[in-house]
């Protein structure tokens, strides 16, 4: 019989400790020992009554049951900096660096602090049911050649923010205004008054597709060049799939970056602080 060699990749996440005793870690052994002996003590070696001595090591022996086979040491890990560190950060703290993992933007890529390089793709989608079987097959054809072509890993995010129509409002509320005509206005007025109900009452989203690419080259402009190749690649693939993409130029990035934090306003996908219409409105007065 013919012989077929299969080969698989193991996972890189994947934890393996060597048995040492009774099929356990020396990890599990250890924190079963240590917790067993701290009971045996405080049962044998201690004047406490037998109720609270038995008690407290009933709890040293869960404690070392749990740290042996729950993982009760990373929950404690876990609630440990949860309770001393800071909740609450701002964007420009120097902690929220630390979090975001992001060492600059410039040239529209991101540069984050482990060396590697990024830019984003911004994908506008297109309602996929609405069209006829036949362009649906053409758009999933399509979509299996822009997969085939990719031979570098890519990353797809979907976002869900806040409906903002403030614009669209604004420009209607302008062509209302030109009519001249009192019952459209009336109209505008009530629309507008029954689409801001509607959002606030449903909580409304809008949904923000993004593509982001990775480079594998270790100089920075060689880096920036085949981020540059990659991101046209992609945009051209997915110009056949009838999807409209923009790779988001450094201000962009930024503003999206930025946008994750509380107290930044959405504007005709652009993210700007409250200081900043601050700033804009100080300005308009003194004009």
């Amino acid at each position: 019989m013919e012989e077929i060699n299969m080969s698989y990749e193991i996972p890189k996440n994947l934890k393996y400790e060597e048995k040492v005793i009774f099929n356990l870690s020396l990890w599990q052994a250890g924190s079963i020992g240590i917790c067993a002996g701290i009971a045996a003590i405080i049962v044998f070696k201690t004047p406490l009554p037998i109720e609270v001595s038995g008690t407290i090591a009933l709890l040293f022996v869960a404690i070392g049951g749990g740290l042996a086979f729950f993982n009760l040491k990373e929950y404690a890990l876990n609630f440990a900096k949860f309770i001393f560190k800071p909740r609450q950060f701002g964007y420009l703290d120097k902690e929220m660096k630390k979090f975001i993992e992001i060492s600059s933007v410039e040239e529209n890529a991101i540069f984050l602090s482990n060396g590697l390089i990024k830019a984003i793709i911004q994908i506008q989608p297109i309602n996929f049911h609405i069209l006829s079987p036949r362009h649906q097959e053409a758009i999933i054809s399509a979509y299996k050649d822009f997969l085939n072509s990719l031979d570098f890993p890519v990353q797809i995010v979907m976002r869900t923010v806040n409906l903002s129509i403030e614009e669209y409002l604004f420009k209607l509320e302008q062509r209302a205004k030109k009519t001249k005509n009192e019952k459209i206005k009336t109209q505008f007025n009530e629309f507008q008054e029954f689409v801001r109900k509607y959002i606030d009452e449903h909580a409304v989203k809008n949904r923000l597709f993004y593509i982001v690419i990775p480079s594998n080259e270790k100089k920075r402009i060689d880096a920036l060049n085949q981020l540059s190749i990659r991101a046209t690649l992609c945009q051209e693939k997915l110009k056949n799939c009838n999807l409209t993409t923009k790779r988001l130029s450094t201000n962009e990035l930024i503003s999206m970056f930025s946008s994750y934090f509380e107290g930044f306003i959405e504007n005709s996908n652009e993210y700007r602080s409250v200081l900043t219409f601050l700033d804009q409105k100080r300005r308009v007065i003194a004009a």
